[in-house]
This record gives structure tokens, sequence and C-alpha cells, in this order.
């Protein structure tokens, strides 16, 4: 299926943008957040809340005008979740932004956006992988490729994607691309794809840990709240555990159930998150820039963590489940909930609902004390971004990435991040400010990008060992695969040594 996007006058653009986009003299009653000032107070009934740029949003460094008249086509994945590629004008602050966008990334560069869709999510990703490489064997008709997080990198393995170091017009120190893109991405001074405000998919779907405030305080009392634990740097995960080993309460009938009250949920598949929050990547450079298994993952360290993640998701006071675990939550079942942060709006969920009561929200605990920073887990249905390498406009496909990178960092990511997240679905500052430490905190593990190569041991291995019954067998386990995944990583680094 394909859909295109004509390119409207530079006039129009500029018109509409600031009328979204315009400043503040003074928020008045409007609430004040880390880069914008919002036109209204949270909870106000009235237009759409809006967002202005200020200047803590960077601006790139590309020309004021291109004209490459020329049409970009986008091969993506139809299955995505989260709106991201286009969206009508529909009086949504989310919606109309991406609109936005589109006319005005259009019009800078002269462009056309044309969009082929397949199906391309976990299940079905190998039927996008082949019609993508018939088009580059062929026709090349696509010129960026927008698709599931590890399907992307898979393409990247064929030689069917371009360098983007290699092209002045893509600068992956500017602040929509995460910091992540180079320390953990970046191999051999090569970059084949790239994720970061370009997809509102990377916000929607970090991990993190909710919590009802009003149960918490009943429990556990309002002296301190794990936000303020955060802020005073105490947030680790045998805080988080002291916190709710001993709450539980049985429904009456002597199992343990979705109807029983717990100390915390879980989406069982987000385990990972504990394992990255900790810190821990799967694959890291060498010395000599080389890939190879980290040493924080082979470590006594990795497996303690792992043995006490285990040991907290089997205890009666968790509810660990891939179903219903979001219905103990929603229903006030449970004081906390691990999950991808979609869940507060209710989007994107099959259990039909939506934290309707007095919320905070922390990142995943660090380890212990002594961790530096907090870091986060992706869900892996997220947008991953590439250009085609043999693409007949390569010039202008990798312009267009930066500049809708650039366009959504201070447009799309302001509406989604400080809007959507910070304001219509919680009234605390405070959570505001932990959305802030979660999205620096973003981490690309190559061994989660790279999961197919590895048949999904580097991504699924300490989950799988937590909840095997024997957390404490990590390093065993891993211990038999070594050999096989020093195979596939000799394969991947065979791409970016070429």
């Amino acid at each position: 299926m394909k859909k295109s996007i004509r390119i409207f006058s530079l006039i129009l653009s500029l018109m509409t943008l600031l009328g979204i986009f315009a400043s503040c003299a003074e928020a008045g009653e409007g609430t004040t957040t880390t880069g914008s000032t919002l036109t209204n107070a949270p909870g106000e009934s009235g237009d759409a809340t809006t967002v202005a740029p200020d200047t803590l949003y960077e601006e790139d460094d590309l020309d004021d005008k291109y004209e490459f008249n020329e049409t970009i086509t986008i091969y993506l994945w139809s299955d995505y979740r989260m709106r991201e590629f286009y969206a009508e004008e529909s009086g949504d602050v989310i919606d109309d932004a991406i609109y936005h966008r589109n006319i005005a990334v259009a019009d800078r560069l002269g462009i056309t956006f044309e969009y082929v869709e397949e199906p391309g999510e976990d299940s079905v990703y190998k039927s996008w992988v082949q019609k993508a490489e018939n088009d580059w064997q062929a026709d090349n008709d696509y010129d960026i490729y927008a698709g599931y997080s590890r399907a992307v990198p898979v393409l990247s393995l064929k030689g069917m994607t371009t360098n983007l170091l290699e092209h002045e017009s893509f600068s992956v120190e500017k602040a929509w691309w995460p910091e992540a893109l180079t320390t953990e991405c970046t191999i051999n001074n090569k970059l084949f794809f790239c994720s970061g405000d370009i997809a509102t998919s990377l916000l929607w779907y970090m991990d993190g840990i909710m919590y009802n405030k009003e149960l918490y305080e009943s429990y556990l009392g309002s002296d301190s709240n794990p936000m303020d634990m955060v802020e005073a740097d105490n947030w680790t995960i045998d805080v988080f555990f002291t916190l709710i080993k001993d709450i539980y309460t049985d429904d009456g009938n002597a199992t343990k159930d979705q109807n029983d009250f717990f100390g915390a949920s879980l989406y069982s598949t987000d385990i990972d998150a504990f394992q990255i929050g900790a810190g821990i990547t799967s694959l890291e450079k060498n010395a000599d820039g080389e890939l190879q298994i980290s040493e924080s993952w082979n470590s006594e360290r990795c497996a303690d963590v792992c043995e006490l993640v285990g040991n907290y998701v089997a205890s009666e006071g968790v509810y660990a489940a891939t179903s219903k675990s979001r219905t103990v939550f929603y229903n006030q079942q449970s004081i906390f909930h691990l999950d991808r942060i979609f869940i507060i709006p209710g989007t994107d969920t099959s259990e039909g609902s939506n934290v309707e009561f007095a919320y905070g929200i922390v990142p995943v605990p660090k380890a212990d004390k002594t961790q530096e920073n907090f870091k986060t887990n992706l869900g892996n249905p997220f947008t991953m971004y590439a250009v085609n390498s043999q693409t007949k406009i390569l010039d202008a496909a990798v312009t267009t990435l930066e500049a809708m990178g650039s366009a959504n960092h201070r447009t799309v990511t302001p509406a989604v991040f400080e809007v959507a997240m910070k304001v219509r679905y919680t009234d605390d500052p405070q959570a505001g400010r932990m959305f802030d430490i979660m999205r620096a905190g973003i981490s690309f593990d190559l061994g989660r990008l790279y999961a197919y190569q590895f048949g999904s041991t580097t991504a699924a291995l300490f989950r799988n060992t937590a909840t095997s019954g024997n957390p404490s067998g990590f390093l065993t386990s891993l211990g038999r695969s070594i050999r096989i995944l020093e195979k596939s990583i000799g394969t991947i680094m065979d791409a970016y040594n070429d």
C-alpha cells in the first residue's frame, strides 16, 4: 500500500507551524516544564495544549532551503503501533505535530513523501526484510527503511544500508540522536541505522516503573516516595524490592491470581529492563573498537542481579504475566507496575483501560548506589531508520532523515513528551523530571538489536534465567552459549569491516 504527502507552499507551512508552536510571553497559569512553555494549565479545558520551542531545543546545521525535487519513498512496517509517519490534522496535538512536520520538511527540502507499507513486526519480519531485499536487488525504489527495531539491523548485515557517518548532512552529535547511537551502535566509525526523536515510538516504549500514589501512601507512608529516592540517588533494586516484598493479599481462593492484591505487577517481557537498568548490555566494543561479549554481562555482578530479580519475580507479592498484569494495575490491585509507558493513556493495549488515578513514575532502579546513571530499556516495537545504500538519491535521503529528526526534536517530541506524557496524563512536575531522566538514559544494546543473529540469546537469556526456577544459573547458561555467540559476533563484524 502506498501513501503520498504532496508539497505545500512555504508560506502555508510557516503559518501553520507558527500557529501550533507560537511561544507565549508569559505562562500565566500554565505549567513550565523542561524545554517548553505550555499554553494551557494541566487539565484545563478548551483547545489542545500546545508547545513552543525555546532555547533548550537545538537547531540543525542544514541549509535553509533545498531544491531536491525528488520523491522520497519510505518503506515502513504497517503494523507499527504508535502514530509516527503521517497523520491528518485533527485537533489532537500529536496528530497535528506530525502532520505539520511532514509539510515543513517536504517544503524545506523540495521533496514529496511516499510510503510503502508492509507488515513487519516480530512474527513476520522475515517477509518484510525479503521484500526490502527484492527491491534492493532490482529497482531500488525504496530510499529510506523504517521498520521494527530488530528488522532494520538485519538489512545492515546484507550491505543494504548506508554508513550515515559518511554524509555531511547527518550530525550524530545533535540532540535528536541519543548518545547511545555513538557509544553503543557505532562500530569501526560506521553507523548503519538510527532512531531517536525521529521515532515517537521510542518515547512510548521506554520501560518505567509506575506507582499508584494513593495506594503507596496507604501502605508505605508519605514521608518519602520513589521519585524523591531517584532525586536523592537512592533508588536501587534492593530498595525497590524491600518496599514491596511483604505486600500481598489473597482474594480468598488460596491461589495467586489476578484477583489478589500485590506489591507490584509487571509485564513479564520487561524483566529485561532490570538488566539494562543495571547498566549491563550483552555486547560492547573493546579497546580496538571491535564488538565483543560485554564484560558486565559475563560477570558475577550480572549473575547476582539476575538471581535477585528472579527471586523477586517468584515472590508472593509480585504478579508477573504477559496478559492481565496491566489490568491488575489499572484495577488498583498493585501499588507498582513495570511496563512500557504507553500504558499510561491506555494506548496499544488489548486490556482496554488506562491509568485514571494519580500516579508517579520512576526509572527502573540501579543495581546499587555505585552505578553512575539510570539506564532505560526500550520495548522492541519501536522504529529503527536506515537509508538504502543503493538509492539513486542518497544525499536527499540522508538529508531527509536529518531534517525529520531535527524537526521532530522541536515539534513532535515536545508534543508527545512534554504534553501527552508530562501534562495530559500527570499533573506532577516531579514526574516530568522522571521522564527526562528516563529519556536521557535510553540504551541501545546491539545484542538486542541484532537479536535474530544470536537466536535471541543476547536479548532473552537474562529474562529466561530469572524465570527458570533457577535464577542463580545465569553464568552457567551463558557459558554454554559463548562459542555460538562469538561466531555470530564475527558475522556482524564482517559487515562493519567491509
